[in-house]
């Protein structure tokens, strides 16, 4: 076993250090991950904070279409983002859906890629199957200006498909229900998936 694990190794080494640069100009991608747990500072109008709510870890699943020039590419996502509120007598879901246009530096086109990425767009945040105090609520949300900045690297398999893996911080602008309290839903993501060129 040991030794068809090194065999295995020095093959995935040899593939990814004689992989050919990039033999296409347009891409579809898809990657899936986990968000991961933080706090949500819900603020009054005074911008002070009332309540921590602590989020549990999640699910981001993201498609795009893109095209490269040289070590830059660019790129149309849709994303979908859902975490669950974990506090004891205050239970519920929220989902986010997005729509970002990407930048992407390649640092290399050959052997392991690493990158950086910048996004702008809109998110439109929904919050369902909310329950508190014996009562259950949905709201339907608000659309927001929304932005993405991360880092990762892409393995080629061959010239047209490649593993990526990245670390992405995704934010909302500001969300106000009923001119009362006001949040900034912000995700950090981690995410692997492929990449087929065309």
């Amino acid at each position: 076993m040991k030794k068809l694990l090194l065999l295995f190794c020095a093959l995935l080494s040899f593939g990814i250090s004689t992989a050919p640069a990039y033999a296409y100009d347009s891409y579809v991608s898809g990657n899936v991950g986990w968000t991961l747990s933080n706090d949500l500072n819900i603020k009054d109008t005074n911008d002070h904070i009332v309540i921590k709510l602590p989020l549990k870890k999640g699910v981001s699943v993201l498609a795009a279409l893109g095209s490269r020039s040289e070590n830059v590419r660019l790129e149309g996502e849709f994303g979908y983002q859902t975490r669950d509120l974990n506090l004891t007598g205050l239970n519920g879901k929220w989902e986010i859906l997005s729509l970002l246009a990407n930048c992407y530096y390649d640092f290399y086109t050959e052997g392991i890629q690493p990158y950086v990425t910048a996004g702008i767009g809109a998110g439109r945040i929904t919050l369902t199957d909310f329950f508190t105090g014996g009562y259950q609520y949905n709201w339907e949300g608000s659309t927001k200006l929304a932005y993405q900045l991360g880092a990762g690297f892409a393995i080629p398999i061959n010239n047209k498909i490649s593993i990526d893996a990245r670390y992405r911080y995704f934010v909302l602008n500001d969300v106000t229900n009923g001119n009362v309290i006001k949040y900034t839903p912000a995700i950090s993501s981690v995410l692997v998936g492929l990449r087929f060129g065309f």
